[in-house]
């Protein structure tokens, strides 16, 4: 069985603080109804095998077990990430972590920014129940691509001040085993212990930045001249 431990908040320093919120923007990108799909699995029965077309996956707790800060609201992480596409951004088609909220129907918004902190992109959802799972969000209708860098910093944020349902706190668990698929450093943040990292992962298609498609543009010419 999966071991958990709950960190104090003065307790063991780790690769992401509990909170250092990266961003003041307002969250009005909550998916809705037939535009995701919410799966739970039991955090004593982890799945690190990931899904097809996954960019990063960091989600095996390790050797210690899960381990988080206690539930807090607002930015409750953040942590980076170098997944395995270069030079584009990728087009989310789902997504897991390791956590939960406190109330049911709470609300978490999941920010990505580049490598430099600028924001890049994001998107919340509704919890159908309280309590920490590994959660799969599986993005089905969502009105446009959710882009995410293909390295930089990923940050999680309930809705502590309940403007879109009950005031939520929330926790993000972490693990000593480190990526499976992708990179990261586990110093980040300045207070990292070397040891700790957030468990989440990204799934989707890889979108070239445009270089490289007019590169690509550029090749395919070249073989159909060739061809002639």
């Amino acid at each position: 069985m999966t071991k958990i431990a709950i960190f104090a908040a003065a307790g063991m320093a780790v690769s992401a603080t509990a909170s250092a919120d990266l961003t003041g923007a307002t969250h009005t990108n909550i998916l809705t109804a037939g535009q995701y799909t919410l799966t739970a699995t039991p955090l004593d029965a982890p799945d690190f095998s990931g899904i097809l077309g996954t960019a990063y996956s960091n989600m095996d707790p390790g050797p210690n077990g899960y381990v988080a800060f206690a539930a807090a609201g607002g930015a409750i992480g953040f942590d980076d990430y170098d997944s395995i596409a270069t030079g584009g951004n990728i087009d989310l088609q789902s997504y897991r972590f390791v956590g939960g909220v406190d109330v049911a129907g709470g609300v978490a918004f999941f920010e990505f920014y580049d490598a430099s902190s600028n924001f890049v992109d994001s998107f919340g959802v509704a919890f159908p129940q309280s309590g920490n799972f590994i959660w799969t969000i599986t993005i089905s209708g969502f009105p446009g691509a959710i882009s995410v860098p293909d390295a930089g910093i990923h940050q999680i944020v309930t809705d502590a001040a309940g403007s879109f349902g009950p005031a939520a706190q929330g926790q993000w668990f972490l693990g000593d085993a480190g990526p499976t698929v992708g990179s990261e450093d586990n110093t980040f943040g300045g207070t990292g212990d070397g040891t700790f990292s957030h468990n989440f992962e990204i799934n989707g298609d890889f979108i070239p930045a445009p270089a490289s498609l007019a590169l690509l543009g550029l090749g395919g010419i070249a073989a159909v001249r060739r061809r002639r």
